[in-house]
């Protein structure tokens, strides 16, 4: 959605000369963001929601209930409220995609799971590879208590051996930012915030300040909070809790908080940083603050209009703005009878300070907005969930309604505000720009945060080429289904949003995505080749380059047009490439020339032919660089000029797949593609090499001076024979005979063998063929098998930008435990099933056995490494550390040992013989030690091996 106003100037955040100002070194760019509401998955969602008027509230069924242990009677209580902005299936992860066991997923809070998720999203949505974010990245959050932790201990039929520990470190909020940190290998500041439900925008205010600091140069902020057990609650007259589960901020009929589960990060750096490196700027954080009501108020637990009004002032006075600048305030606003008219009262204090004395503080020019009437209060998460909200009403220029608002509260007089309550949803329109708003968090026990936002800058104009060029776009997964659900959701996204730059998407793909084990690329020059390549069958994707010259289809590394598994970032070793070429580069030398105007490298290399030949004859190769002529009149060059271009493309064309990060096994080449194979291979100087090719145009003996008067060396890349496919040996090379059979193309290339190597031809299958794509096509090769590309430097001089794109597609499964359900908790917890992966019936503790009773030790001790490590049963004798064990768990197996045979092996065992086999025979010597010792005292068996 657009207005008619103006956007804002990138003027603004420069001086004249187009440099950043002083003032941009204190603000700060939102650049990501990821959550989960009610009823959205992701930012996109939660708008639509939001714009749409959609209340996420919605009322707990019987089954809900029941699954979560409530006791029957207390919902039957007319008191009782079961409504709750409800985050659906709170309960699917996918472990393996951080390398966790679903043991260790079942025990993890949900929240501390869909955090980890959102953060790995909001990281992929700035454009950033989550595990590879350049410089420092701090992480400043905040989680809500829920009883999950209450429930996993109550099932210890799930669970045996958990402890206290263990519990406090898969549920407690202080450990939910060092988790990330950890798992992402985030090296910043990982502070865990608790301000109650000002958290979230109090990290993000903790988080602007890492940045300005330089503690960090990237920060991600927020909170999460999510009901478990979901469950209502009862209503007590005169509560904050809403009797009906509806909250209706600011409004006359407002009786209440109702409340609601969410999550969300944003991605914050430095404004100039942000615009420097090309990130898409969503807003601009002006400035913040935070301070706490003191003891001036009711009570504890009661919002106090003093530090409210304070704290809105210095967020005024941090960002440079006067009261008047802002044009609307996202309100805490929880629909509290009491809490709603403190905090407009606050908020009309800190605004008519700022009002010139010829202006009025009470014309309700100023939007006011909560968007707890769409979500309910998400607690620890309600500061980002503003946040977010209003950082996408900058960007489209809306501002959403507020819900169930029927009439004013008689406890608010906003004829004497500059607010009005937005309860519509209608276009930002307004003559303050740029436009800007204010953003409110409270929290109980007072401490209060104030956000001032101001929407992005008009992002610099990208380089404009004169026609589309070809783009290389990079897919990877851990899985073949991942992969193609991140190619059908690249091709729907790219179908939706046509405006998108291909340049800007083909490198947030390069640089912004973790590179996993299995990949594909398409090679394409828009949008429409992009989709249809996107999701043609892989069967018809064997090549990404089609004859005519146009791109399209999947690169396959192995020509069987499938992508596999490949590359070090899966453990795996990459597909050698050979670098074959042709000696046809004279053909399309004219074609070449988009590539000579937009490449540096390809560009310098030429620049280095040319001045190593002869004066007249470099110039008339730069010539030959010119576009074709459309009447097809182009002189035929002279054969010295025809090898001489020739050997030029082909090599500049080798250098720039070099410069790019494809590293060669070996080059070969025939026709004047040899010569320029061994100057790339590094065995002759390349004014030597040329001197070869130019003078294989002048006649035999003119070859055979060049051969002699060239100084051999030892090459730095293998260099090897076209035809045999075996390396050129020094007498090989030495001889003008060998030179000529080379030069005269009677030599075919080498086929690549058995060995795996992959054989890249240089440059396109034809004259008129498109010789970038065939250059990232190649790419896009070696990308698939392993190959670490240098991703700017396909990019030196065009659009450098970062675009929002699809965010991994994790394959998720359930791992939520519940409560015994009280109906069946009178037959204890035997009569719970079994839950998905566990292994076996339990082991009978030592001391329930009969002495004589034989124990399966290696069975026993297989049941327990599958309880402990939450692995599947077909894993026959799984190493303990392989399948996600650590010290912690390795203390609780020890425990578990002990009460199953009643020895006590040291925790080094473990560590020493990781699997159930290699432990099974230490447990042995241990039980014939204690039968032995049972036997010198005079007493009986002390158990029986089986």
């Amino acid at each position: 959605m657009t207005t008619t106003a103006d956007p804002i100037s990138s003027d603004e955040h420069a001086d004249a000369g187009g440099r950043l100002t002083e003032a941009d070194d204190t603000h700060i760019a939102v650049v990501g963001m990821a959550c989960r509401f009610p009823g959205a998955t992701t930012p996109e969602e939660y708008w639509h929601n939001v714009v749409n008027g959609v209340d996420g509230v919605r009322a707990l069924t019987d089954a809900e209930l029941e699954e979560w242990g409530e006791d029957p009677e207390r919902a039957k209580d007319p008191r009782y409220v079961r409504r709750h902005g409800v985050v659906e299936r709170i309960g699917d992860f996918d472990p393996e995609f951080f390398g966790i066991t679903g043991r260790d997923a079942d025990l993890l809070n949900p929240q501390h799971r869909i955090f980890l998720e959102c953060a790995w999203e909001a990281l992929e949505r700035a454009g950033y590879d989550p595990r590879a974010v350049p410089g420092t990245t701090g992480l400043f959050a905040g989680a809500g208590r829920n009883g999950y932790a209450s429930v996993v201990r109550s099932r210890p039929d799930r669970f045996p051996g958990v402890d206290d520990l263990a519990l406090s470190l898969a549920n407690d909020p202080e450990h939910l930012c060092t988790r990330v940190s950890y798992l992402l290998g985030l090296t910043g500041p990982s502070v865990a915030v608790m301000t109650a439900c000002s958290t979230s925008l109090v990290a993000v205010h903790e988080a602007s300040r890492a940045l300005l600091a330089g503690e960090c140069d990237t920060a991600l902020a927020g909170g999460v909070t999510l009901r478990a057990p979901l469950v209502g609650y009862p209503h007590r007259e005169g509560g904050t809790l809403s009797p009906d589960g509806y909250c209706r901020t600011f409004s006359a009929d407002a009786r209440g908080i109702v409340g609601g589960d969410g999550a969300g990060i944003v991605v914050l750096r430095r404004l100039r940083d942000a615009i420097e490196d090309g990130d898409h700027v969503h807003a601009v954080l002006r400035g913040s603050a935070v301070n706490n009501d003191g003891r001036e108020r009711a009570g504890y637990t009661a919002p106090g209009v003093r530090g409210q009004a304070e704290v809105i002032r210095r967020a005024h006075i941090a960002a440079d703005v006067y009261p008047r600048d802002i044009s609307y305030v996202e309100a805490h606003g929880t629909g509290t009878p009491v809490g709603d008219p403190i905090e407009v009262t606050a908020l009309t204090e800190a605004f008519r300070d700022g009002y010139a004395e010829d202006e009025t503080a009470a014309d309700g020019t100023v939007g006011l907005g909560s968007v707890k009437t769409n979500i309910g209060h998400t607690d620890t998460a309600a500061g980002v969930a503003s946040l977010i909200k209003t950082v996408l009403a900058l960007e489209e220029r809306t501002l959403p309604a507020t819900l169930h608002f029927t009439a004013p509260n008689p406890a608010i007089d906003f004829g004497a505000t500059p607010f009005s309550v937005t309860t519509r949803t209608r276009k930002w329109e307004t003559t303050r720009l740029p436009r800007r708003a204010g953003i409110s968090s409270f929290g109980i026990g007072g401490t209060n945060a104030h956000v001032v936002l101001e929407e992005a800058p008009v992002p610099a104009a990208a380089p404009q080429l004169a026609a589309p060029t070809a783009q290389l776009l990079v897919l990877s997964a851990r899985t073949p289904t991942a992969l193609d659900a991140m190619a059908e959701r690249l091709a729907e996204h790219l179908r939706r949003r046509p405006d998108l730059s291909p340049a800007a998407v083909a490198r947030t793909l390069q640089t912004g995505r973790h590179a996993f084990e299995h990949r594909r690329h398409v090679v394409c020059s828009d949008h429409a080749e992009a989709v249809e390549a996107l999701l043609a069958p892989l069967v018809r994707a064997v090549g990404s380059v089609r004859a005519d010259g146009a791109a399209g289809g999947f690169g396959a590394v192995d020509g069987s047009g499938t992508s596999g598994p490949a590359g070090p970032a899966g453990g795996r070793l990459e597909s050698p490439i050979v670098f074959s070429l042709p000696g046809g580069g004279a053909r399309y030398v004219h074609d070449t020339h988009p590539v000579y105007a937009t490449s540096p490298a390809f560009r310098n290399a030429v620049d280095a032919c040319c001045q190593a030949l002869p004066a007249g004859l470099g110039t008339d190769v730069r010539r030959l660089l010119t576009p074709r002529t459309d009447t097809g009149a182009d002189a035929a060059p002279s054969p010295e000029l025809d090898r001489a271009a020739g050997f030029t493309v082909e090599y500049a064309l080798a250098r720039t797949l070099m410069d790019w990060g494809v590293a060669p096994a070996a080059v070969t080449g025939h026709g004047v593609g040899a010569p320029a194979a061994a100057a790339v291979a590094g065995a002759l100087p390349l004014a030597d090499a040329l001197a070869i090719a130019a003078a294989s145009g002048r006649g035999e003996a003119a070859l055979r001076e060049a051969v002699r008067s060239a100084r051999w060396q030892t090459s730095t890349t293998n260099w090897t024979h076209s035809a045999s496919g075996l390396p050129v040996t020094s007498r090989e090379a030495a001889d003008p005979g060998f030179w000529a059979g080379l030069l005269d193309g009677s030599a075919v290339s080498a086929t690549p063998g058995g060995d795996g190597r992959h054989l890249a031809e240089i440059g396109p299958e034809q004259p008129g063929g498109d010789v970038l794509a065939a250059l990232l096509d190649t790419v896009g090769r070696a990308w698939a098998g392993g190959a670490a590309i240098a991703w700017d430097r396909l990019h030196d001089g065009t659009d450098r930008s970062r675009v929002p794109l699809p965010t991994y597609p994790f394959e998720r499964r359930t791992h939520l435990v519940r409560p015994i359900p009280a109906v069946s908790a009178a037959q204890g917890v035997q009569a719970a099933p079994a839950a998905s992966g566990e292994a076996g019936d339990p082991v009978a503790p030592a001391a329930e056995r009969a002495a004589d009773e034989p124990v399966d030790v290696d069975a026993a001790l297989l049941t327990l490494f599958r309880q402990v490590l939450g692995i599947e049963e077909d894993v026959a004798d799984p190493d303990f550390f392989e399948h996600g064990g650590d010290s912690l768990a390795a203390v609780e197996l020890v425990s578990l040992i002990e009460n199953a045979f009643g020895v006590a092996l040291p925790l080094e065992g473990v560590f020493e013989t990781p699997t159930p086999g290699g432990l099974a025979r230490a447990v042995e010597e241990l039980l014939a030690a204690a039968d032995a010792s049972v036997r010198a005292d005079g007493g009986g068996a002390a158990g029986g091996l089986a």
